[in-house]
């Protein structure tokens, strides 16, 4: 997405009451874009980006922070580190991972401080620690297709996120076919193995995932590149998702599809998996949500609902100011595949099932 990601978000939903918890919260969360949410044990983890900073919340509620701290702060680490010189600034898309024991956030970064395209410095990166708060230690990770891994030789990759099949690690990410100095080349969908966990993190071989090719992901007016980017992996029972999105990040045109594993034998072979979509989509101008996508998921408290947190534009025109709405997601008894509905707009909805009990029995034993 090439696109500036850089504003600090505030929270404006859900606040209880000192006499007793609110049952609803309201939409949208907050302002900001490319939303990360992560449940571990009882509490929900989100990560996202600040100026040269990325940061990191942590709550027993999806729909508010309790704990807000700054997990790693690329200009400070950069003054005592300068081989961090390759990136640090343009922090996009931070995605938070608990990983076989550790903690690891993936994001782009560039070596320049732009805040307009072309935006032809991201590479991708990963901070490895053992606390969703750090310290970390942060390491490159190469997208291009030099065997050698040449930094010299690296191309342009954002929105990395973890899969794992079978016990196996995967990275997907949103690349160039080839570097440029413009942003004049579609987005592609890239995997490729994880060979290596831990601060030495290290990707096997890149190979093309997917590529925008249906009518509703190809470019129109106003588009200058047809693009696929910020998947993310989504199970239920037996079945593998990724979800992605497609069309101008800065138009309404935005929406989400789907790729579903049919064959767990390769997930490197793009014929392992089947395109469908659009599954997730609001094209009607008078509706108050615009362009929606970039989308992560969890379960609430309980367990018994599944959530989807998504970045919507805050108007039709065009332009990159977006904010961040909550909705709950089913899943089709028959074909298996995850339906969300339309996005719900502005206003307020009933909390994800659990949390009001939680906060409620949490208020009674202080």
């Amino acid at each position: 997405m090439i696109v500036p990601r850089e504003a600090l978000c505030t929270s404006r939903g859900g606040a209880p009451t000192d006499e007793t918890p609110s049952r609803t919260f309201v939409n949208p969360l907050r302002d900001g874009a490319d939303p990360w949410i992560v449940k571990h044990g009882d509490k929900y983890y989100t990560c996202r980006s600040g100026r040269r900073k990325i940061i990191v919340t942590e709550s027993r509620f999806m729909t508010r922070p309790e704990r807000t701290e700054v997990a790693f702060d690329f200009a400070q680490a950069a003054a005592e580190n300068p081989e961090l010189a390759w990136t640090g600034y343009t922090i996009w898309a931070p995605e938070l991972h608990y990983i076989e024991g550790k903690w690891y956030i993936f994001y782009a970064g560039g070596q320049r401080d732009i805040h307009k395209p072309p935006y032809t410095w991201q590479r991708a990166g990963v901070l490895v620690g053992d606390s969703p708060f750090g310290p970390f230690e942060c390491r490159r990770l190469f997208t291009g297709d030099d065997p050698e891994q040449k930094p010299e030789n690296d191309i342009w990759g954002i929105d990395m996120t973890h899969l794992e099949v079978d016990g196996k690690h995967y990275a997907v990410w949103s690349g160039w076919p080839k570097q440029v100095d413009d942003n004049s080349q579609d987005q592609l969908l890239y995997i490729a193995e994880i060979t290596q966990l831990g601060e030495k993190m290290t990707l096997g071989k890149r190979h093309l995932l997917a590529k925008p090719e249906e009518k509703w992901e190809m470019k129109a007016g106003g588009e200058w590149i047809s693009l696929v980017e910020g998947a993310a992996a989504l199970k239920h029972g037996d079945d593998v998702f990724l979800l992605y999105s497609t069309r101008g990040s800065w138009t309404a045109n935005y929406k989400m599809g789907l790729l579903k594993l049919i064959d767990r034998s390769n997930p490197l072979d793009s014929r392992s998996w089947e395109k469908h979509g659009p599954v997730f989509a609001d094209d009607d101008p008078h509706d108050e949500v615009f362009g929606v996508g970039h989308a992560s998921y969890t379960t609430s408290p309980d367990g018994r609902e599944n959530w989807i947190l998504y970045h919507s534009k805050k108007a039709l025109t065009g332009g990159w100011q977006r904010e961040v709405y909550l909705q709950p997601f089913t899943f089709d008894p028959q074909t298996g595949l995850p339906v969300f509905g339309k996005p719900v707009g502005k206003g307020e909805l009933k909390r994800p099932s659990g949390e009001y009990e939680a906060e409620l029995s949490g208020m009674k034993s202080e």
